[in-house]
């Protein structure tokens, strides 16, 4: 960790909020939350190499939107929020929360794909979903936007990995 700085971490954060609606709050000038928001993010990660990040946005045609960003590093998980319209950075809501990684307490697995019905269009396990509850009251559901690319599937499938393998630390 000591060849690494707070700017790397920055550009790392940054770089994996990517697709059509981060790439529209990128776009609006207006937007100016949306840099604190990423510092925050990277600040709440420190130095620690990240092992997994996801991210989900819903934006409406007025710019209402909600954003859900989560970060694994080795020892703890980063969750960031924010809500409001990307026009007016005086009503967008943000929180960057840093907790512990351990205390993975429930994986709630849903929407695979039939194990003995197997198709080329409907592949075993599919797109499903896990939802992670840790003991310390955090939940969330992974992944959190659809899958579009392979990239973003061996992302999805380590992240299960990992959290299949935390369970009961």
């Amino acid at each position: 960790m000591a060849d690494r700085d707070l700017t790397e971490v920055l550009d790392e954060v940054a770089r994996a909020l990517s697709g059509p609606a981060w790439e529209r709050l990128r776009r609006d000038d207006r937007a100016e939350w949306f840099g604190h928001f990423v510092s925050g993010i990277a600040l709440a990660v420190g130095l620690r190499p990240i092992e997994h990040q996801d991210s989900g946005i819903r934006l409406d045609d007025g710019g209402v939107f909600s954003a859900k960003v989560v970060v694994f590093t080795d020892k703890t998980i980063v969750f960031a929020d924010a809500v409001g319209r990307s026009s007016d950075p005086y009503d967008v809501e943000t929180l960057v929360v840093a907790r512990p990684r351990a205390g993975l307490a429930q994986l709630t697995v849903s929407d695979a794909n039939s194990a003995f019905r197997r198709d080329l269009f409907d592949p075993w396990p599919g797109d499903f979903t896990i939802t992670a509850e840790w003991t310390y009251g955090a939940k969330v559901t992974f992944p959190l936007s659809p899958i579009e690319t392979a990239d973003h599937r061996a992302r999805f499938s380590a992240l299960y990995a990992a959290l299949i393998d935390a369970l009961g630390d």
